[in-house]
């Protein structure tokens, strides 16, 4: 089981620097940044086939109950929840890359925002994982809030530009779609959220509904 969590936590943070290099490449337009993210995506599926193997060795052949058997059906969902994370980071750093010679400053700052509220909240689930404190995972899940409200002031202003300037749909809708997997981001780490509630209380909370 200790193992485990050390995976579990050495996945999550490694997702949380790929966030951080891809917000990085975002900003600085900066191409090669943005492909290490790209490449490092193997790594974070092969941690999670290892997370959820480990776990279901253990559930076969220790036979484990109560917070044991909760811990580990956790474990299998957040190495999935994290994964995904990985995912919509990769999704990111590909418009670092596509969007690099394109001028959008605004919505590129929302972005950014975006990804460093992501970053804030990985780290603080993965802290409250680690401490198997609720309270934090709480608070944590209620950043989804600021991240929601970005993601609809991102898409108004991108509908408005684009009304001015047909020509630039392709652009826009990349933006909108990148936005949304950053929203989407922000759900998974709400959702690990509750795994963690769910490990040390036993009850399916739902944070941030």
């Amino acid at each position: 089981m200790d193992y485990l969590h050390s995976e579990i936590v050495a996945m999550a943070s490694r997702v949380e620097e790929d966030l951080r290099k891809a917000v990085q490449a975002l900003r600085d337009r900066d191409s090669e940044l943005a492909k290490t993210v790209k490449a490092d995506d193997q790594k974070i599926n092969a941690m999670q086939q290892n997370i959820q193997y480990t776990a279901a060795v253990l559930m076969a052949t220790q036979q484990p109950v109560a917070r044991d058997l909760r811990e580990l059906v956790s474990a299998i969902r957040l190495a999935d929840n994290l994964e995904r994370m990985g995912d919509y980071t990769v999704h990111l750093a590909k418009t670092a890359i596509k969007l690099r010679n394109s001028s959008w400053p605004v919505q590129f700052t929302m972005l950014g925002e975006m990804g460093e509220i992501g970053c804030k909240m990985l780290r603080s689930m993965t802290d409250a994982f680690i401490t198997q404190n609720v309270q934090a995972a709480m608070e944590c899940a209620e950043l989804d809030t600021r991240v929601d409200d970005l993601h609809h002031k991102l898409m108004a202003l991108t509908l408005s530009n684009l009304k001015e300037d047909p020509t630039l749909a392709e652009e826009a809708i990349k933006l909108i779609r990148t936005s949304g997997f950053l929203e989407r981001l922000a759900d998974h780490i709400t959702n690990s959220c509750e795994l963690v509630a769910y490990t040390v209380s036993g009850t399916q909370t739902e944070l941030n509904s």
